[in-house]
């Protein structure tokens, strides 16, 4: 039989072993609480840096409206035949080939796909034309019209100026610069789509004289350095068509070969190295022709420059 004393130790050790079990409960609870906080507080972290990075690359992207527009050639034609018997005599010539020169650029037609819709809208690339007379390298920088700059580069990715000629070159006191970027060679043609105006807020404005405000004629003048590489639009505020008033350019582009002033807002995309405009001065100073729709300030190149590639590469 069991002594006092024996059951007072037997009592104690019980006493013991419950407290110790009670002590390692407490501890294990204590160790799921902190790791259950480390995981909410890993999670809440991947949620936050989620956002955060969503933001910061929605703060780097624009999104694009590219327009479906077919060049509409049959129409053109159509346009000008039905004013055929009211254009003066003398002109007729000059018109009739117009005529000849709009159906051989009809049958020259190309498209390409349209560009994604959203793109950078920081950092540069580089587009390279390998010519027949040497590079043209031009810097695009997408900071000022990255709608533009991401039509371009998917132009040129796609072939879309390969094998084409620039085809006209503007020579008079305010405007100076080469035209490229149409297959057709009429300055009408489209991929099938128009791309958004972005403004060159970043170039020097001159508001106008307050005696031409007067008479309605209120916009500002920009001034395009030598070099500056920009889209060609056809814009036209006064159009009943809501599609030919703005966001009309695409795939033309001009080269200013001097600084120019224009009232007309131009989306620029970048400028050509010192070398590259070497080779555009050597087409300038040949001079031009003067063809159909053309004069002799802003005419048909004489001497050819063909875009034999167009290759970009993106330097972020």
């Amino acid at each position: 039989m069991s002594t006092n004393e024996e059951r007072r130790d037997a009592a104690r050790r019980k006493l013991e072993e419950r407290l110790e079990r009670e002590k390692q409960a407490a501890k294990k609870r204590r160790l799921s609480m902190i790791a259950a906080a480390g995981v909410v507080v890993v999670a809440i972290a991947a949620v936050g840096g989620y956002f955060w990075w969503r933001s910061w690359d929605n703060d780097r992207h624009t999104t694009c409206d590219y327009a479906d527009a077919p060049a509409d050639f049959p129409g053109e034609i159509k346009k000008l035949q039905d004013m055929m018997p009211q254009i003066p005599q003398e002109q007729k010539a000059g018109a009739e080939a117009f005529l000849t020169t709009l159906r051989e650029g009809a049958a020259k037609q190309r498209t390409s796909p349209k560009p994604e819709s959203r793109t950078r809208n920081t950092g540069t690339a580089e587009l390279t034309l390998a010519t027949n007379k040497g590079d043209v390298v031009v810097d695009l920088d997408r900071s000022h019209a990255a709608c533009n700059v991401n039509a371009i580069m998917s132009l040129a990715d796609n072939g879309y100026y390969d094998k084409t000629s620039c085809f006209r070159l503007a020579q008079s006191p305010t405007l100076s610069g080469l035209q490229c970027g149409d297959p057709t060679r009429t300055g009408i043609g489209t991929p099938g789509w128009h791309s958004p105006d972005e403004a060159p807020d970043h170039l020097e404005m001159t508001p106008p004289d307050p005696q031409m405000a007067q008479m309605g004629m209120s916009q500002s003048q920009i001034t395009y350095p030598r070099g500056t590489v920009a889209i060609i639009n056809s814009n036209n505020p006064q159009s009943q068509d809501p599609a030919e008033q703005a966001n009309t350019g695409s795939a033309n582009f001009i080269v200013f070969t001097k600084d120019s002033t224009l009232s007309t807002p131009l989306s620029v995309v970048g400028k050509v190295s010192s070398e590259g405009i070497k080779v555009i001065d050597q087409i300038a100073k040949e001079g031009t022709i003067i063809g159909p729709n053309s004069t002799k300030e802003n005419g048909v190149p004489k001497a050819d420059l063909e875009i034999t590639k167009a290759s970009v590469s993106d330097s972020e």
